[in-house]
């Protein structure tokens, strides 16, 4: 899938209409699942925001189950390198899946793209374990919505390097503290460049 263009992906599954931050949390409200939103919408919370195409949201594996039951009335499809397949009842969960896409039905947009993480007892990076963070450091909440920390989602921007990447490190709200981690891993992680930015105070867009 990852070779079609838009018009091309949209004629063959269906259209995206993504919910915003605030849409994610009225529909997860209840749920008792810990959920939280990613990406540039993270790096950016708290500050002042740009254009977002997509809202990314996070959630661990173990919490599928209780994401299945609250969303029981909505379609959930397992995303992969090739195709899609609905995740019906009664259907496990594929092994080493990292993303769910929910629609309410093949007659409505897709709204949310959901992103597992694999671990419990902490947030971890995805790429590299050596990374990690207590949940109450990992996240934060801001006007009633979890967010990844914004430190913690340009982590996972350094590597991709876009022009928005640089344009989100610009704009984050850092507390000095915030920072010193932030340097410190992207050193760890081999994002030396990335690493001096910061220290110094954040890259030019």
């Amino acid at each position: 899938m990852d070779d079609m263009d838009e018009d091309s992906f949209q004629a063959l599954y269906g259209r995206w209409s993504p919910l915003d931050p605030a849409g994610v949390a009225a529909l997860l409200e209840g749920s008792g699942v810990r959920w939280w939103i990613v990406g540039g919408r993270a790096a950016r919370s708290g500050a002042g925001p740009r254009h977002h195409e997509d809202t990314d949201v996070a959630i661990c594996v173990a919490d599928v189950p209780a994401l299945r039951g609250h969303l029981s009335g909505w379609h959930l499809w397992e995303p992969s390198e090739r195709s899609i397949r609905p995740l019906r009842p009664g259907d496990e969960l594929g092994p080493g899946q990292e993303q769910l896409w929910l629609r309410r039905d093949a007659y409505r947009p897709w709204v949310a793209d959901l992103l597992l993480q694999h671990h419990e007892h902490a947030w971890v990076f995805k790429k590299d374990a050596r990374v990690q963070l207590p949940w109450d450091r990992a996240l934060h909440t801001v006007d009633g919505v979890r967010y990844l920390r914004p430190e913690v989602a340009l982590l996972h921007k350094a590597h991709l390097d876009r022009p928005k990447d640089r344009a989100d490190l610009t704009a984050a709200v850092l507390t000095s503290d915030a920072r010193v981690w932030l340097a410190n891993a992207l050193e760890l992680l081999g994002y030396h460049a990335w690493a001096r930015d910061v220290r110094a105070g954040g890259a030019e867009a």
